[in-house]
């Protein structure tokens, strides 16, 4: 018996350790508790407030916005450049709340109106608006009012492709029939992702218009980690097996 225990407490051990190797590895995290925030801004500022559930995090106040933007250009972030250099995938994520969305006389607008959507923007000659191209993946609308904090999960994959991967689009130029954002000609999925100038995190869909409401939005908690490999899943489900191979004798 006393045997048994310990190889069900081995195999749990196990496990554990291949649980945490799926997580992946962290690149950066920022939870706004600190003096300095890696970079980050909102609208393009650092208005930071605080909350009784989760401490500070970065937001709006109420007020009129035509959309919300966590944005970031720092060359030290995991997201900006070369992002192949991480030799994998990678996962982003963020919390997200809606303190109150409305429109302009008032009444409240449903949040999941506006998908979260991550844009990754090579910018080129910053004195020149028309060698932009990025591309994006619009996400799941934001959580609505009073539901507190959500999280939105992102995942940068296949970064060598030359064409768009499933759900993601282009932008920088314009389709001449359908009027929808697509990338430059001459531009791909692959080398925009190897010169990534500003990453954000956006209610703004390229191709769509807005007009103003009243905002009061939070984020916190932004964490940018690798995607395991498939051989780690791999490792994951014969350890899965032999541990409930274990457990029937």
């Amino acid at each position: 018996m006393q045997s048994s225990a310990r190889r069900v407490m081995a195999t749990l051990s196990l496990l554990a350790s291949a649980s945490g190797a799926l997580a992946g590895p962290t690149l950066h995290q920022e939870d706004f508790e600190g003096a300095s925030y890696q970079g980050w801004l909102v609208n393009g500022n650092d208005m930071i407030f605080s909350g009784l559930e989760t401490g500070r995090f970065m937001g709006i106040p109420f007020d009129t916005f035509w959309g919300v933007t966590l944005s970031n250009t720092d060359v030290s972030n995991p997201l900006i450049g070369d992002l192949t250099r991480h030799g994998g995938d990678l996962r982003v994520q963020v919390d997200v709340k809606v303190t109150a969305l409305r429109n302009f006389w008032g009444n409240p607008i449903p949040p999941s109106y506006f998908p979260l959507t991550l844009q990754l923007v090579d910018i080129g000659d910053p004195n020149d608006f028309e060698d932009d191209a990025s591309v994006f993946l619009v996400g799941g609308g934001l959580p609505t009012e009073g539901a507190g904090w959500q999280t939105r999960t992102f995942t940068i994959a296949d970064m060598t492709s030359l064409t768009l991967p499933p759900g993601w689009g282009g932008a920088g130029d314009e389709d001449p029939v359908t009027f929808e954002p697509i990338l430059p000609a001459g531009r791909t999925y692959a080398d925009v992702l190897a010169s990534v100038d500003e990453v954000r995190l956006t209610t703004f869909v390229p191709g769509y218009f807005y007009g103003f409401n009243f905002w009061e939005v939070g984020f916190d908690n932004v964490r940018v980690s690798r995607v395991p490999a498939p051989a780690s899943l791999a490792m994951l489900g014969a350890v899965g097996l032999f541990g409930a191979r274990r457990r029937r004798f």
